[in-house]
């Protein structure tokens, strides 16, 4: 009884066990993942279900495969997070990973495989792995990865495989593998690799190196990798030169250490000098070759040594050698390396132009060159500042004359509004054609205009009642001074400008007796007639003459008794017997 029922409390245990147990195979209900046994392994296959982060899986999982899916980055602790701390091998290969934290394995402490190839991975930090001491197989396929710094693994005692191909390599640090001493193949195919430090790979139990399909330049900084590559036989496979151009395509196999050399190469520091006459320049050049090539300064064709110059400058040559050189820092061609200084104190003109300086060895030559800069001497000239003073008169001149001139013009403008035109004595034909328009009349006869009252009529009449009298008379006075002697002034309606125009006319006459000497005492205004009579002569505008008493006689005072004596006068006599002289405005 005892017997049937311990066995009856084992069969329930094992069908509890058998039915919890069978739960992990719903794959937490993510119908994109199938959970299945595979190789003894609980396996979780997610391939390419649509996931951007780490899905929550049961706890006993212990092979994940995430092939395919977005997620882009994987935070701290996410395999911690999604509760999946029995993973054994995780494949996170075409993921579009492009940034890892450092702890994001950290919790994986059983994780044997790893695979992150086919990623966007541009770094990785030295403490990406830390903490999965039992990681063997580690694959970085086929990510854009372009440095493995010293240490870039942390200690992983049991990892056996690492795979770097196809990535872009192009610097290893001689120290980036030292903490794998159980590393047993390290695959570096199609990388950017050109050169490498001999103890790169030197690790204790490495069996397999593939170096293949990388440009692998040639020359003395791969000599000592080269030797040792091909002395460790950890390759069956052909690794071929990239350059120089002259080995390329060459087996390493059939390439001598000894052909493997650096050709000199020299830079100048500075390349310009300009200094002045008298000052002290310093300057040198940089050489580095394998074999170690000679380091010669010279000028216009000659050896510089240490010697003074004309007994004017002293020419002072230093050497200098590379004392420290740190085979794992610097440059493999830099142990060779050595400066050549030159100091010239008192530089003279003598010594400007093009300096050279050359590096010799057994495979080759090449040279640098420096070019120094003195200004000429120039006699110096005495600047004389501007004569500013000539400048000054000639614009004052020019000024002064302007003004003078502009003052003339309105002097002569002015002078010539005001001045009187000069006398003009009338010709004998004038004479003759004034006579005639004098004796001709205007729709009247001379006997009509005989009479002053006649005439004041017909001058009345024109004046009021004909327009064209109103638009064409201008009067005219004419004033008939006395004897020579001082002649009366012009009236005041003469003076400039006039409201109106005039003539005024002196008359001088001649052949008088002194009968009547008052004749031309006073003075006699005469208005003119309308220039509508006149049409038909261009000469006379002025008509018959009549006294200032408006009857045709002069009235000539007596020159005795004071008594007034009238005499006719007959207004057709010819004014050839006058002596006339008229100025006109």
């Amino acid at each position: 009884m005892g017997i049937r029922a311990i066995r009856s409390g084992c069969w329930l245990v094992l069908l509890l066990i058998n039915l919890s147990g069978s739960d992990w195979l719903n794959c937490e209900n993510i119908q994109e993942c199938r959970c299945k046994w595979s190789s003894g392994k609980k396996t979780a296959s997610c391939v390419t279900a649509g996931l951007t982060s780490v899905p929550t899986l049961a706890a006993e999982i212990q092979v994940l495969d995430l092939h395919g899916n977005q997620l882009k980055t994987l935070g701290q602790d996410a395999f911690l997070r999604a509760g999946l701390l029995n993973l054994q091998r995780v494949n996170l290969s075409s993921t579009n990973l492009r940034s890892l934290h450092p702890n994001a394995f950290r919790e994986l402490r059983i994780l044997v495989e790893l695979d992150l190839s086919q990623n966007e991975l541009h770094q990785l930090s030295p403490d990406t792995f830390r903490g999965n001491d039992r990681l063997r197989l580690l694959v970085l396929n086929d990510n854009p990865l372009t440095t493995l710094v010293a240490e870039q693994f942390p200690q992983l005692q049991h990892l056996k495989k690492l795979e770097l191909a196809r990535c872009k390599l192009h610097t290893i640090h001689p120290f980036a593998f030292v903490n794998l001493r159980a590393i047993e193949m390290i695959n570096v195919h199609q990388n950017l690799l050109a050169y490498l430090h001999q103890n790169t790979f030197n690790l204790p139990v490495l069996k397999t190196l593939t170096l293949s399909d990388n440009p692998w330049y040639c020359d003395c900084r791969l000599r000592e990798f080269h030797e040792w590559f091909l002395s460790s036989n950890l390759g069956n496979e052909e690794v071929f030169c990239g350059g120089p151009e002259r080995k390329a395509q060459l087996s390493w196999r059939t390439i001598k250490g000894s052909d493997m050399v650096c050709p000199p190469n020299v830079v100048s520091s500075p390349t310009v000098i300009r200094t002045e006459p008298g000052a002290d320049v310093t300057f040198g050049c940089f050489a580095s070759g394998d074999p170690k090539p000679s380091l010669t300064w010279s000028f216009r064709n000659t050896d510089i040594t240490n010697f003074t110059y004309n007994g004017h400058s002293d020419i002072l040559i230093h050497k200098y050698q590379t004392d420290h050189f740190d085979e794992y820092r610097d440059d493999y061609v830099n142990k060779s390396a050595q400066w050549v200084n030159v100091t010239i104190t008192n530089v003279t003109s003598d010594l400007s132009g093009e300096w050279k300086c050359s590096a010799k060895s057994a495979v080759g030559e090449a040279s640098a060159h420096l070019t120094i800069f003195l200004p000429k001497a120039r006699a110096a000239t005495a600047r004389v500042a501007p004569n500013y003073s000539t400048f000054f008169v000639l614009g004052g001149s020019m000024l002064v004359l302007t003004g003078a001139g502009f003052v003339a013009a309105c002097v002569c403008w002015k002078t010539r509004r005001r001045r009187v035109p000069p006398s003009r004595s009338f010709t004998d034909q004038e004479k003759k054609l004034l006579d005639t328009s004098l004796a001709a009349s205007c729709d009247r006869t001379s006997a009509d205009l005989g009479s002053s009252y006649g005439f004041e009529m017909l001058d009345r009449s024109m004046s009021m009642e004909s327009e064209d009298t109103q638009r064409c008379m201008e009067p005219v006075q004419i004033t008939i001074e006395g004897p020579p002697g001082s002649f009366p002034p012009p009236p005041a309606e003469f003076a400039l400008p006039a409201p109106y125009g005039n003539i005024f006319i002196s008359v001088a006459v001649s052949g008088h007796n002194d009968e009547y000497p008052d004749l031309l005492g006073g003075g006699a205004t005469l208005p003119r007639r309308s220039r509508t009579c006149f049409l038909k002569s261009a000469y006379d505008n002025m008509g018959p003459r009549i006294t200032a008493a408006g009857s045709s006689t002069w009235s000539l005072p007596d020159a005795n008794d004071g008594k007034r004596v009238e005499k006719d006068i007959d207004t057709t006599m010819p004014l050839s017997t006058f002596s006339t002289e008229f100025t006109a405005l």
